[in-house]
């Protein structure tokens, strides 16, 4: 399945008013890309669940329009053919890809040798290992010209790292941090104007106690700000309102 790069994906739970913000984690994540991209390398992106790899993707490409982007989500054990499939309808090639191959393999090398491009794969630790050695054969033959970034949730990198593949060809094993205690006191009134108004001490209190500067849970909790202020306009909530509608064992006793 391909999705398309030149539009940045809905925040998590869709929210009304949400902001992209560039990050410490997402310039860090630039940097990489930028010298895989002067390399033509493969670059793995790491990320705890919900810290915003994907979402980080979308950032990238946005900020480098020049880049054609090739975004490709697999199904869990794809074979080689899926990803040939995959390619074809991500390069928008006529008719159906070639039911041979290696006349298959020909016509996407053509395809891929002129321009450069970025070939971002998500969700990629769930790649088969014939996937993956697909991959390996499109890096190392000179005529694509393309730089592979893969991307992984960091509790299941252990199956790309296991793939010795791999571990000889990417150059860049980048993983992303969360926001750090600092941070969220200047990214959450920027992601979202909810946020504006509220102080330092209460936005250190929900992310010690909930986000622990993971953005999926960051836009849990403005959804739940939303819910609070539709049905109460003139009551600010208290952090615990807020915590024990996601989670009660975590809300606040005081």
């Amino acid at each position: 399945m391909t999705s398309p790069t030149s539009t940045p994906p809905p925040h998590y739970l869709s929210l009304p008013g949400a902001r992209t913000v560039t990050t410490q984690a997402v310039r860090a994540a630039a940097h990489a890309l930028d010298n895989a991209l002067r390399e033509q390398a493969m670059m793995c992106l790491t990320a705890d669940p919900g810290v915003g790899k994907t979402f980080a993707l979308y950032t990238l490409c946005e900020q480098r329009p020049t880049v054609p982007t090739l975004r490709l989500l697999q199904r869990p054990q794809a074979r080689p053919d899926d990803l040939r499939y995959n390619l074809h309808r991500a390069l928008n090639l006529p008719g159906d890809p070639p039911q041979d191959a290696g006349i298959c393999d020909d016509y996407l090398r053509q395809a891929l040798a002129q321009p450069s491009r970025l070939l971002a794969v998500d969700e990629a630790h769930q790649l088969s290992a014939s996937c993956i050695e697909y991959l390996r054969y499109l890096h190392d033959d000179p005529a694509p010209q393309v730089t592979i970034l893969l991307l992984a949730s960091r509790p299941r990198l252990r199956a790309l790292r296991s793939q010795p593949i791999l571990l000889s060809r990417v150059t860049s094993w980048h993983h992303m941090e969360p926001l750090d205690a600092d941070e969220v006191l200047t990214v959450l009134p920027a992601f979202h104007p909810l946020w504006h108004n509220t102080s330092s001490h209460v936005l250190a209190r929900l992310d010690d106690m909930w986000a622990h500067g993971n953005m999926r849970r960051w836009a849990a909790l403005t959804h739940q700000l939303q819910v609070h202020k539709r049905r109460h306009p003139d009551h600010p909530p208290a952090p615990a309102t807020l915590l024990r509608r996601l989670d009660p064992r975590l809300a606040p006793t005081t």
